[in-house]
């Protein structure tokens, strides 16, 4: 299968955007590009020190700007957009002109527990409310971005579950659903 158009992978934090765009890349022999590594280089620091020092707002601008390089200087490939990127009406507008979305739902049970304890994201990392654990407080900001994040994340192309299935059962869910699609 050659790829003509980009496919987009969107979906929250630990839905296996990354890791299922490096296989599904692999196996149409095509580059995959992380749209939030993109970013990091671009901003010249890591997305927790960008979100500390400039704050979000300042993210999803470096976020916009390397989509619009990536768009410009590449030929299509695999991208996983960050988990919030979708948010953004210019980028869900850009990655429909320029290719296929797929939407990797994920329950918010697994995602908890694949994120883990995982302080790498900073939207994540929030105080506890009394007498609530760290691990309680994380699920409830959690089930927060997801439930402001899924209207849009609904609106990709396509959705794939990713809930209890194994890289290589998701890959090939992925790869079934392109082949009518390209």
């Amino acid at each position: 299968m050659r790829l003509n158009k980009w496919i987009f992978l969107v979906g929250f934090s630990g839905s296996g955007k990354s890791t299922l765009g490096r296989a599904l890349a692999s196996r149409l022999r095509s580059r995959f590009i992380d749209l939030d590594a993109s970013t990091e280089k671009r901003a010249g620091m890591p997305i927790s020190e960008i979100f500390g020092t400039m704050g979000e707002a300042a993210f999803r601008r470096f976020e916009k700007e390397s989509l619009l390089g990536l768009l410009a200087d590449q030929k299509p490939g695999v991208m996983a957009l960050g988990g919030g990127a979708f948010e953004s009406a210019r980028i869900r507008a850009l990655t429909r002109r320029q290719g296929l979305s797929v939407y990797l739902s994920c329950s918010l049970r697994e995602l908890h527990r694949r994120l883990g304890g995982k302080s790498d994201r900073p939207l994540l990392n929030v105080a506890p409310r009394p007498r609530e654990t760290l691990g309680q407080a994380r699920l409830r900001r959690m089930r927060e971005l997801l439930n402001t994040r899924l209207a849009n994340y609904r609106r990709a192309d396509f959705i794939v579950s990713t809930t209890g299935k194994t890289k290589a059962q998701s890959t090939a869910e992925l790869l079934r659903l392109l082949k009518n699609a390209l």
